[in-house]
This record gives C-alpha cells, sequence and structure tokens, in this order.
C-alpha cells in the first residue's frame, strides 16, 4: 500500500513540476496584461558637451531663488 501511495504522489510531483515548467517558459502571457511595457526613447545622436549661448538667461532663476531663501 504504500508504495502505491508513494508512486501516486510522486507521479502527481512530476506533473506539477511539468506543469510550473511550462507555465515559466513554455506559455506566453497575453499582450496588455500584467506589467505595462516602457517606451524605449533612442539616445541622443550627438556626442560631448555643447557651450551654451545665454547661460545668465538659465542662471538668473536659480540665483533669484537662493537670495529669496
Amino acid at each position: 500500500m504504500k508504495r502505491r501511495i508513494r508512486r501516486v504522489v510522486n507521479f502527481f510531483a512530476f506533473n506539477l513540476l511539468f506543469f510550473a515548467l511550462y507555465l515559466n517558459f513554455i506559455h506566453k502571457d497575453k499582450p496588455g496584461s500584467g506589467v505595462p511595457e516602457q517606451n524605449v526613447q533612442a539616445t541622443a545622436s550627438v556626442k560631448g558637451t555643447v557651450p551654451v549661448e545665454q547661460p545668465e538667461k538659465y542662471l538668473a532663476p536659480a540665483t533669484a531663488a537662493a537670495e529669496q531663501q
């Protein structure tokens, strides 16, 4: 009787193992379910740094905020 129970339990464990492998590697989720895909943006084509033509324009708000505090 123990032998028969052990064979049945092993059979179910083996089937459960293959079902888990099927879900992990073979079965594909439907598109749109789960985590949404993130859009991949292209990287900049310009390499290096570019000097700013009017730095006062960008530095003035930062200085005004520092003076208020």
